[in-house]
């Protein structure tokens, strides 16, 4: 066996933490993990209930921890049962202080998610209020010119519309998703 150090062994890293660092793709792991002759692609696909662009993206993501053969069926690499065990060792006979700590650190991330999520969409809708007033001022300086008349003013519906259907999305997003929110600004670069 080779002792990896220096670039190799935190490449090996990332690369195993990439694959367990996401709960899908845990659940893919296991998943394949499960069957010594391997799983095909409707299986895991039945499994998970993701559409086939999610699950096609994790896959992707988990090169070099499974394979697929020529029968199709996806199997465990040597470094993806690595994976599996690092997986299964986590959650091996934690005892209660452990569990406490579990539970600590889940509402401390959580509270920071949330407030991070909650941020950004008082940040949208005070952007997008802020222009909606500047498009108001706008308006109503053309009407006081003679440039326009009062009916103008209709011109206001679609700003406030737009307003309240991001009201609403981000009042969505902020409840049922914080989590998927911040992957999201992590895949677009914006947030590590």
């Amino acid at each position: 066996m080779i002792s990896l150090t220096g670039r190799l062994a935190k490449e090996a890293e990332e690369i195993i933490l990439q694959g367990i660092g996401h709960e899908e793709r845990r659940n893919i792991l296991k998943i394949i993990g499960s069957s010594p002759e391997g799983v095909i692609y409707s299986e895991i696909l039945n499994e998970l209930q993701l559409n086939t662009g999610k699950l096609n993206y994790h896959l992707k993501l988990l090169e070099g921890l499974i394979e697929r053969d020529n029968d199709r069926h996806y199997r465990l690499t040597k470094l993806g049962m690595k994976s599996v065990m690092v997986l299964n060792s986590i959650t091996e006979d934690l005892d209660e202080e452990e569990i406490k700590l579990v539970s600590t650190a889940k509402t401390k991330k959580d509270t920071l998610v949330t407030g991070v999520v909650n941020l950004w969409a008082n940040l949208m809708l005070f952007f997008s209020f802020t222009a909606t007033l500047g498009l108001v001022a706008f308006i109503h300086s053309n009407i006081q010119a003679g440039y326009s008349g009062t009916s103008a003013y209709l011109w206001l519906i679609i700003p406030v519309i737009a307003i309240v259907a991001e009201y609403v999305w981000l009042e969505k997003i902020k409840r049922e998703a914080p989590e998927k929110f911040l992957e999201l600004l992590s895949r677009l670069k914006l947030v590590k």
